[in-house]
């Protein structure tokens, strides 16, 4: 028996490689003669770079930068023969502030522009940017400004492909636009992002009317908080994180004679089926007739298309626990081990 598991970061709580060991630890204690293959994976988002490094290997490099809030920082990047890999959180991550209404609207993507610049002297040809979990709310400027140009007078690199890697599929503008939907967490009040989403729909029309690109029509020009467009006006493409990453760590070789696929995330829901790793990982496992199960931190009531593609999903969490001990990095790997445990008896035993 084979079974493949690949769960994402729980957000705040655990990495992906050891949510990954304490399901493999789980299922041998059961079926102890299994072949278990785990795979670190991401969808774009945090964990990115590590995702990668495990296939690419490559080394670090070290670029002297600012946050979103402008704050002096050192952020590094992959760099693996000519390909280079930015985590764009780890620069303008969500995390490096406490959102507030003064974030929201001082919170900037010029940071991004130094590593960019850096892998482009060093020769790079394509430049993966992952975007998820970003804390900006711009819609790109800042790093088009950081590269020493605007949506009028656009930076182009001559020799480097840019990639985004995105975890969304967001448009730039409207209900499903980077303000609205990502604003509140952010800390956009109802005042201003409904400000930012006029900006958002004049700049949608300047680009329209410019370049002839219709930013509302591409899925995930509003990850990041526009960042996404900013990518297509620098010649880049968009892609699925998920995917992309699936592709480059040549995780779909390893379904094809899977007997059970396992993965989760720290919350399932509706939104998983817009590019998370639960929805990716299930519809590669469906492609080669391999049942899904998914492992999660918080399970939704409306799991949208997840319900059709999951043979059942579970919470991890056996009682009700305060938000800090939901977190706690220990007990989330123990219940996760405990789960596996209980889930693979019942199904195999």
């Amino acid at each position: 028996m084979k079974i493949v598991v690949a769960l994402d970061s729980f957000k705040g709580s655990a990495p992906s490689y050891a949510l990954n060991a304490a399901v493999k630890k789980g299922i041998k204690s059961v079926l102890p003669q299994t072949e278990v293959c785990t795979f670190e994976i991401a969808d774009g988002g945090e964990g990115t770079l590590a995702a990668l490094a495990q296939k690419l290997g490559g080394e670090r490099i070290k670029v002297a930068t600012v946050d979103l809030m402008g704050r002096q920082i050192t952020a590094s990047y992959l760099l693996a023969g000519d390909v280079a890999v930015v985590e764009a959180a780890q620069v303008i991550g969500l995390d490096k502030i406490t959102p507030t209404a003064d974030t929201f609207t001082q919170a900037s993507s010029r940071g991004l522009a130094a590593l960019f610049i850096d892998a482009e002297k060093r020769g790079v040809s394509e430049l993966l940017v992952s975007l998820g979990g970003t804390g900006t709310s711009d819609g790109g400027l800042g790093l088009l400004e950081g590269l020493g140009g605007s949506i009028f007078a656009l930076p182009r690199f001559e020799n480097m492909k840019v990639t985004a890697l995105t975890d969304v599929t967001n448009v730039y503008a409207g209900e499903n636009g980077y303000a609205r939907v990502f604003g509140p967490q952010k800390g956009g009040t109802p005042d201003l992002i409904e400000q930012q989403e006029a900006q958002a729909q004049e700049r949608a029309r300047q680009i329209r009317e410019r370049y002839g690109l219709d930013v509302q029509e591409v899925a995930g020009t509003g990850a990041a908080g526009g960042l996404g467009a900013a990518i297509l006006l620098l010649g880049g493409e968009l892609k699925s994180g998920f995917f992309k990453i699936a592709e480059l760590l040549e995780l779909e070789e390893e379904l094809k004679d899977a007997d059970l696929v396992i993965t989760g995330e720290g919350s399932l829901d509706f939104q998983t089926a817009h590019g998370k790793v639960p929805y990716g990982m299930a519809i590669l496992a469906k492609k080669h007739k391999v049942p899904t199960l998914a492992f999660v931190g918080t399970l939704g009531e409306n799991l949208g298309e997840m319900e059709e593609l999951l043979l059942a999903s579970f919470s991890i969490q056996p009682r009700p626990l305060s938000l800090e001990q939901a977190l706690e990095e220990k007990g989330t790997l123990h219940h996760l081990e405990e789960l596996t445990k209980n889930v693979i008896k019942a199904r195999f035993l």
